[in-house]
């Protein structure tokens, strides 16, 4: 029952009974003395009445509520309560908000603990072969070795720090400079740029768009390159096969398009089907890449509109799929 409900009911059963008692008592019949005494007794009683049941209805929930602020900043966790009025919506509003938060924050100890840990790796390489190198007897052979593997080592922070400030870009710079394209345009020009990225991969890249091909989707043809790019790449890094095949289609499925980029990769295991799209989460034991790419994939498929997840039988393939919403008519989607 809402708040203005229970007050109405409230000042309604008040009002009732101070009426009925004045009427009552102010027949000719009935004993001044008495009505002078009853009439203001029932009034008092029935004010106090009201005043305590607004206590308890509003005053008291807020000061649980506020309570409850108080104990969530000394690490309490909020959980919902039962009450449907409105401050059983505010307080369950309050407690999803702080669970948002929680999540949050532990995204972001996650993403620290994944930088750390891949700059901390290769910089303790760095400095222990930078240490091996101050010692004058070294062999050349050796010091070159040792210089080629600080290089490499060198190379890996820097894909860590350059793929977490192209994930910040992206995060921070979500403007679109969307266009209308046909379904067979955005998938040929999509095919064209996985070819020219793994050109020498010896990969095959093939595309299909079954039977949607004018359909049109009004988005940002550069961003949605970067969708396909960053599947194809997690494809090659991750791909057990010597002849790795990535294969896109398109199919309509009521007003929206539904896109799939598939390899013919080692997969996915089903426990990581639903973490790969969590910032720096990589299924590389060795972590010497950060798992930023699919990530940045959700981010731009989520400010077209779209979803995206992804689907994988461990050893024999893996998809990644999206979908966009069509173009209905000559007005552009929000």
């Amino acid at each position: 029952m809402k708040l203005g409900t229970k007050l109405t009911i409230i000042i309604v059963a008040a009002f009732t009974v101070n009426a009925a008692v004045t009427v009552l008592f102010t027949m000719p019949d009935t004993n001044p003395a008495l009505s002078l005494t009853v009439i203001p007794i029932v009034h008092v009683i029935t004010l106090l009445a009201a005043v305590v049941s607004v206590r308890f209805i509003i005053t008291k929930p807020l000061k649980k509520l506020v309570d409850s602020i108080q104990s969530y900043r000394s690490g309490k966790k909020l959980n919902h309560i039962q009450r449907t009025d409105e401050i059983g919506e505010l307080y369950n509003s309050f407690a999803d908000m702080t669970n948002q938060l929680d999540e949050e924050k532990s995204a972001q100890n996650r993403i620290i603990a994944s930088i750390s840990h891949d700059i901390k790796t290769p910089l303790t390489s760095v400095m222990g072969y930078t240490e091996f190198l101050k010692n004058p007897n070294l062999p050349q052979a050796r010091r070159e070795k040792y210089i080629n593997t600080i290089y490499t080592k060198a190379l890996d922070i820097q894909d860590t720090v350059l793929g977490f400030d192209d994930y910040l870009s992206h995060n921070l710079d979500l403007n679109l400079k969307r266009e209308f394209l046909t379904v067979n345009d955005l998938l040929s020009f999509a095919c064209e740029s996985i070819k020219t990225d793994t050109v020498n991969s010896g990969a095959s890249v093939t595309c299909a768009v079954n039977g949607c091909e004018n359909e049109q989707v009004y988005a940002d043809r550069s961003r949605l390159r970067r969708v396909f790019t960053n599947v194809a790449s997690n494809s090659l890094r991750h791909s057990d096969k010597t002849e790795l095949e990535i294969s896109l289609s398109a199919e309509k499925r009521k007003d929206e398009i539904v896109i799939k980029i598939t390899d013919n990769g080692c997969g996915v295991k089903p426990d990581q089907l639903e973490k790969i799209f969590e910032p720096l989460y990589t299924t590389d034991t060795s972590r010497s890449v950060a798992g930023l790419g699919l990530s940045i994939c959700r981010e731009i498929i989520g400010s077209h509109g779209g979803t995206i997840w992804a689907e994988s039988e461990y050893g024999k393939y893996f998809s990644v799929c999206f979908t966009l919403p069509l173009v209905t008519s000559l007005k552009k989607p929000e």
